[in-house]
């Protein structure tokens, strides 16, 4: 029974990861549906194991979250879209006016020099005059309210004009936030990845130099379950961005936090020697150790974490990186906990 459950979901798997990447091959290279169907495969396997629960649980949460975004987006583009078209309409129904009215008061021109040829006093002369002056003065006031009328409907196409391309950006911006945990507001693992790479890249050119050094930290809260259980969801989710936010405190600006899955956060520390990059984990625990986070009539919640480090290999992946790091986060968490050990 086990071994068929254990297909199924092999199956499922295999499923799931033929439907993203056909749906990858269809989409442009930098539109929103490859970024979401990049952030499903990364997110649904978290490890070799295949599909998990927890991936398919976050999945699931931040596609929800991002599809409602980008359709209430796409509805106020098109709210605005039909507003300057509105404008536009408006503008050309004036310029019709506005001919119109000019082109009338051109015949009734051809139609005055007729009344002053036949003209044959000075009063009738005077009276056709009079009258040139009037209709001349309207088609003035005329033009002058059209040219207002112009101006601001110009002014409101412009206005609407740059609302679609901010909400155009804004929709194009949905496609960098598969990158970000919605929780946490940091990298998630399509985030760390990116990094990841970016500082892999960086290794290879200075291999032919000294080398560079890439530190690996893999950050797991301490006793994240009890503390949901006693406190609730919600209290568990405010200490996770607790977390997050003192530990990214801590880090200078080259270095990337990112969530990996549930409460678990992988650091990486670029130029960062094992030592040092243990030192410096050990600092932001200690830091975190002297906070209090919050209480209930049970007593006082400390939030607290063990990590484990390693030291990047040139060419190995990310995982591969992670796994020494792992190991070293089972020894922290076997030996007290709240402490940091390196592999």
């Amino acid at each position: 029974m086990l071994q068929h459950r254990q297909h199924l979901t092999n199956q499922l798997g295999g499923l799931c990861q033929e439907l993203t990447e056909g749906l990858a091959d269809l989409s442009e290279d930098d539109s929103w549906v490859k970024g979401q169907c990049e952030v499903m495969r990364s997110q649904l396997f978290e490890s070799d194991g295949g599909l998990t629960a927890r991936g398919v649980r976050s999945v699931s949460q931040l596609l929800l979250g991002t599809r409602e975004r980008q359709q209430e987006l796409r509805a106020a583009r098109k709210a605005a879209r039909d507003a300057l078209k509105d404008s536009i309409h408006e503008m050309l129904d004036e310029i019709a006016s506005l001919g119109a009215q000019t082109g009338r008061f051109s015949s009734q021109l051809d139609g005055y020099a007729d009344e002053i040829d036949r003209a044959e006093s000075l009063e009738s002369l005077a009276g056709t005059v009079r009258q040139m002056v009037a209709e001349s003065r309207a088609v003035h006031e005329g033009v002058s309210q059209a040219q207002a009328r112009l101006a601001l409907e110009h002014s409101r196409s412009a206005e609407m004009q740059a609302r679609v391309v901010e909400l155009e950006d804004e929709i194009r911006r949905l496609s960098d936030e598969v990158s970000t945990d919605p929780l946490t507001q940091i990298a998630n693992r399509r985030g760390l990845q990116q990094a990841f790479e970016t500082e892999q890249a960086k290794n290879q050119r200075a291999a032919q130099g000294e080398g560079a050094t890439l530190a690996v930290a893999l950050i797991d809260i301490d006793n994240f379950k009890k503390l949901n259980d006693r406190l609730g969801h919600a209290s568990g989710d405010a200490a996770l961005q607790f977390l997050t936010h003192r530990v990214a405190q801590a880090l200078r600006p080259g270095d990337t936090l990112a969530r990996y899955g549930g409460e678990e956060f992988v650091v990486l520390l670029p130029g960062t020697p094992l030592d040092e990059a243990q030192r410096v984990l050990t600092r932001v625990q200690r830091t975190l150790s002297a906070e209090l986070f919050m209480s209930d009539e049970q007593g006082q919640v400390f939030v607290t974490f063990s990590a484990g480090v390693s030291l990047y290999r040139p060419g190995e992946r990310l995982e591969q990186s992670l796994e020494r790091a792992d190991e070293a986060l089972y020894e922290a968490k076997h030996s007290g906990k709240n402490r940091t050990c390196a592999a």
